[in-house]
């Protein structure tokens, strides 16, 4: 186990060599696709890039959402709140200084992807060993869902840092608990609500994690209670917004019921194919497509979808548990589905297969370590379990589970250290026998 005990000398230089070398994989994967390809029509990057360009023109967040049209048939330039505006924010950011080039969004994800590399060392850092940490720093800077991604003009690849640093930020507080620290994780976790409303979940489990950690200092209980609240308040403004423009409360946005209908009917329930998954519900759902075009408003629209989807819930009570554990199935898998590219396929079997496994292994003896000793770095745990309940109340999708694909190669990290010093141990444990025996003799 030399070579381990070489690696513990030099993390850093390692790191940022990992770094160096994931900046470079990543701008070639988008040079190779295109840094300035066009946006497919009837897409979420299309709809993303419509409320940022608007914004970056100075005409407001308004832009083009689902089965809202002119008279001539044609998607209507509105104001709108079909998607939260954390991602249009950032790549508006970018448009106001580059002009409206895709090849600025991509660039700009790549760094954003790339610096997680550095956020899951540090983050592994303040809670495991050094080799475990650069196992899952240095496979990161080639992980093939990092790569898929980041060609996306949408908000995965900002999620995704914006979540890592989320977590390094609570680990920093949890070492030194004050209000500054707090507030800065609550601001972060907030622009993460902003950015994709499935982060709920994740202000959720700070309830308990802020409740638990502190249970043997009480009075540290408000300041870990104030990183939700601090998150939760960010949403006002938008809110705020929404009303005024809508008359309506959205604290997230209107295409929830594109979502919960899409997850919640007979095609997801029936089709093999679809299992565990979703579905466009005008496109793929004809016999409402009547009922959810005819308001040709998005707020009414997301209400008639809402009431569709709790309809088909509850007049098909049969199908709730074959839902939940196909949407299980279906988030972890790494088995992708057959009409998707054999490059695809062949990558996630061989990238996320094992890890699964490895990180399956270790999940649970780490989270009780971790709470039996008083780390708060069971955070982590609490991060996955964010992404598996977003799969069990939606639908089980890789882009859920890539924000938090860094946190499971750290948990994986563990298991191969322990892997390899029981062999080591084993190892040692033959030569030891074979000594023996070999100065007593036979």
């Amino acid at each position: 186990m030399q070579w381990v005990n070489q690696l513990r000398t030099k993390p850093r230089a390692l790191v940022l060599i990992f770094f160096l070398v994931g900046l470079s994989v990543r701008l070639a994967v988008a040079v190779h696709t295109g840094l300035s390809a066009p946006l497919p029509s009837s897409s979420d990057d299309r709809e993303y890039d419509s409320y940022a360009w608007n914004l970056a023109q100075g005409h407001g967040y308004r832009g083009i959402s689902p089965d809202v049209r002119t008279p001539g048939g044609q998607l209507l330039d509105h104001p709108t709140a079909y998607r939260l505006p954390g991602a249009s924010l950032f790549m508006a950011a970018l448009y106001l200084a580059f002009g409206h080039h895709y090849a600025a969004v991509r660039i700009a994800q790549c760094v954003l992807d790339t610096a997680n590399i550095l956020l899951i060392y540090e983050i592994g850092n303040l809670c495991f060993d050094t080799v475990v940490v650069l196992f899952a720093a240095g496979l990161y800077a080639f992980w093939p869902t990092a790569l898929f991604y980041l060609t996306r003009v949408g908000s995965e690849s900002l999620y995704a840092f914006l979540f890592y640093g989320f977590i390094y930020a609570t680990l920093k507080f949890a070492a030194q608990p004050g209000w500054t620290r707090a507030a800065a994780a609550g601001v972060i976790l907030g622009c993460c609500l902003l950015t994709r409303g499935n982060a709920i979940m994740m202000v959720a489990l700070l309830v308990p994690w802020a409740l638990l950690q502190s249970r043997k200092a009480p009075r540290l209980v408000v300041r870990g209670l104030a990183i939700p609240l601090v998150a939760l308040a960010m949403l006002v403004p938008w809110t705020v917004r929404n009303y005024r423009l809508f008359h309506a409360f959205i604290p997230f946005e209107t295409g929830g019921g594109d979502v919960v209908l899409g997850s919640n009917n007979r095609v997801v329930a029936g089709d093999p194919l679809y299992y565990g998954y979703w579905v466009f519900p005008t496109s793929d759902l004809p016999e409402y497509r009547a009922q959810i075009t005819a308001p040709n408003n998005e707020v009414v629209r997301d209400h008639v979808e809402l009431r569709l989807a709790i309809q088909w819930i509850r007049d098909h009570p049969g199908d709730w548990w074959y839902l939940l554990e196909s949407r299980f199935r279906r988030s972890l898998t790494p088995f992708l589905e057959p009409r998707s590219p054999r490059l695809y396929r062949v990558a996630m079997l061989a990238s996320w297969g094992p890890i699964l496994v490895l990180f399956a292994f270790a999940f649970w003896p780490t989270a009780m370590n971790l709470w039996r000793t008083g780390h708060p770095g069971w955070i982590l745990h609490l991060g996955i379990i964010h992404f598996l309940l977003t799969a069990l109340v939606f639908w089980g999708s890789s882009r859920f589970r890539y924000p938090v694909e860094g946190l499971c190669l750290l948990l994986a990290g563990v298991s191969i250290v322990w892997l390899l010093k029981l062999a080591a141990a084993r190892v040692e444990s033959r030569i030891k026998v074979l000594g023996e025996t070999a100065t007593t003799g036979p």
